[in-house]
């Protein structure tokens, strides 16, 4: 009975061993499959992570797409900038509504879709991203006039992912450069010579007298550019030199050191080819003083006509300008209006009455004394806006016409010199004794301006014959004050050469004759570095010279320096050599013109456009294309 009891319970230790066993396998078996699931389970989730990654990088590149895509349209076609969709919310929160249209028909374009469910641009397999890959974008023109600046936010998107950028886009101008030049050669206009209007690299031939060299002494600290062949006999260039001439002499380089020689210094190395950037046309700055184009020009600036002499100034922290401009009848043009075609708004001054006295004018536009003072601070219409100074109209339908014999101040004002009784403008040009040049007379009827001053705020003057700097033109914030001079006819240095019995100046000037206001600078030398006339602006003469008026019959007065850009259809010469006559070169690019240069500055015919800044933004649309903000 105990050996029967014995086995039972051996058995049954027996089979419960069995079923502990079973059980420890059942639940071994848990364990790995439960590992397995969550191996899987991670293995996935990192493949979906690694997916939405991928899709994430990939829709910033589609945004980046978009603005490259938008970036070459306008570069093939610059008119492009008034297209986008007047209904997406960047366009209107930046209140550029009214300045934009969507092309249509065979110019449509679906990256302007801003609609749920609506359209994207593909972007092209090309690109090296997924097929699905898409983009959309908006447009801010709404400062393009202003400073030729485009305000672009761009979404990619790439399966359920979208992301956006917003980036300025610039168009790319005379501004980029410290000093610029169509021809490498003597205007002939201004100059005589009979220089040909061709490159020196096309093989024509120029007369020995239309060459002009870089000297040792002159000083470039920004970009360099010629259009011609740069002969460089000296000099230093601090930055990078680019030519478009596509010949390389027997020394390998770009340039020429015809009857010269010298070691100029190369910062960033030799010149460099570029492509051609040709100048824009003289009159299209009018447009910008209408006021019947508004969804052009949606702030006109203002039109002053004939000699113009403007002085700025600062007063207690506020920005003026003095204007005298005696035949200016009205400052802003209406010609789709009605008559009398112009208007007279307050911020540009008030113009004389015609037929009205030299008194009843006193202190109005009209007034050659004392002209009128005008605030030109952020609060007037002027700030960040367009001056234009035009030569007197000969149609008689032209609000600013004057008839035959007829003068402002009732009949008064006469076209003389400041000595009364030489030919002149009526505005004290000729000075007295001055020596007139043949290629720089006084006109009484031309779009001359005359500027000098301390410069407050952001400007651009536009002469459409000569713009004449008569003395120190400067910035009081240079950090914030920005001017464009422009020139159809020229910009000049101005330096009369005078001449009188005795000579009442020092000693130095051992003849009859001088420079009236290189000697005034002379004295100003010695705390400013040799800098013998300082000027801050972005220059520019679209079909002729940037000069130093006299600049071989003064005495060498020291630096001409120039803070700023210059730009010019045929280079002007400033001395005659090293420290003979005039001036030496001392100019610096003013770095801020890269990105915002001056108020409605010309730009050239033909250009490309730049992306200046890129940035992310917030997600403007989901990827069912609805607006996210």
């Amino acid at each position: 009975m105990i050996t029967l009891l014995h086995r039972r319970l051996r058995r049954l230790r027996a089979g419960s061993d069995r079923g502990v066993a079973l059980a420890m396998v059942v639940g071994i078996g848990a364990v790995l499959l439960l590992l397995v699931a969550t191996t899987m389970s991670f293995s996935v989730s990192g493949l979906v992570r690694s997916n939405h990654d991928a899709d994430w990088d990939a829709a910033m590149s589609a945004a980046f797409a978009g603005i490259g895509e938008y970036q070459g349209r306008l570069t093939n076609d610059p008119s492009y900038q008034q297209y986008g969709n007047p209904n997406s919310p960047f366009t209107r929160a930046n209140n550029s509504q009214g300045t934009v249209t969507l092309p249509t028909g065979v110019n449509a374009n679906p990256a302007f879709d801003v609609t749920a469910g609506g359209t994207w641009a593909s972007v092209p397999l090309t690109d090296g991203l997924p097929a699905n890959a898409s983009y959309r974008y908006e447009v801010d023109n709404s400062k393009y006039a202003s400073n030729g600046i485009l305000h672009i936010r761009a979404t990619g998107k790439v399966d359920n992912v979208t992301r956006s950028v917003v980036a300025n886009i610039k168009q790319t101008g005379f501004t980029n450069y410290v000093y610029f030049t169509d021809y490498e050669e003597l205007d002939p206009a201004l100059n005589g010579g009979g220089c040909p209007k061709a490159y020196a690299w096309s093989g024509t031939s120029r007369p020995a007298s239309c060459l002009i060299d870089f000297v040792a002494g002159d000083t470039f600290d920004g970009q360099v550019h010629s259009n011609d062949t740069l002969n460089i006999c000296g000099g230093t260039f601090k930055q990078k030199v680019t030519t478009s001439n596509p010949n390389r002499n027997a020394a390998g380089n770009l340039y020429t050191q015809t009857n010269c020689s010298g070691t100029p210094v190369f910062n960033a190395g030799a010149p460099q080819n570029s492509a051609l950037i040709t100048m824009p046309p003289p009159q299209a700055q009018l447009d910008q003083v209408r006021t019947d184009i508004p969804a052009k020009v949606p702030s006109p600036g203002c039109l002053y006509t004939g000699p113009t002499k403007i002085t700025f100034s600062v007063s207690g922290g506020n920005a003026y300008m003095n204007v005298i401009s005696p035949w200016t009848k009205y400052t802003e043009l209406n010609p789709t209006g009605s008559s009398p075609f112009a208007s007279k708004p307050a911020f540009c001054g008030t113009p004389g009455t015609v037929g009205g006295s030299a008194a009843a004018n006193a202190h109005t536009l009209a007034d050659v004394t004392n002209g009128q003072t005008i605030a030109i601070g952020p609060a007037s219409q002027l700030y960040n806006n367009l001056v234009y100074v035009q030569s007197v109209p000969t149609t008689s339908t032209d609000p600013n016409y004057w008839a035959s014999g007829a003068s402002p101040n009732a009949n008064t004002l006469k076209c003389v010199g400041a000595d009364g009784t030489s030919t002149g403008n009526g505005l004290g040009y000729p000075i007295a004794n001055e020596i007139v040049s043949t290629y720089a007379p006084y006109n009484c009827s031309a779009g001359d301006v005359f500027v000098q001053g301390t410069m407050h705020g952001a400007m651009t003057i536009n002469a459409d014959h000569f713009a004449w700097i008569t003395g120190k033109l400067v910035y009081s914030d240079p950090a914030n004050d920005i001017l464009g001079l422009v020139g159809a006819g020229a910009v000049w240095v101005w330096d009369p050469q005078v001449c009188t019995y005795p000579t009442p100046f020092p000693s130095r000037y051992n003849t009859r004759c001088y420079s009236s206001s290189d000697y005034l600078t002379w004295e100003a030398s010695s705390s400013s570095g040799n800098c013998a006339r300082t000027i801050n602006a972005a220059i520019l003469s679209n079909y002729h010279s940037f000069e130093v008026h006299n600049f071989s019959s003064a005495s060498f007065a020291g630096y001409l320096c120039v803070t700023g850009s210059i730009a010019q259809e045929y280079r002007g010469p400033v001395g005659t050599g090293s420290s003979y006559t005039g001036f030496l070169k001392r100019y610096s690019y003013d770095t801020r013109l890269l990105n915002s240069p001056p108020p409605k500055f010309p730009t050239p015919r033909t250009t490309s456009f730049n992306v200046a800044t890129e940035i992310e933004v917030k997600t403007a649309f989901s990827s069912t294309g609805a607006p996210l903000s």
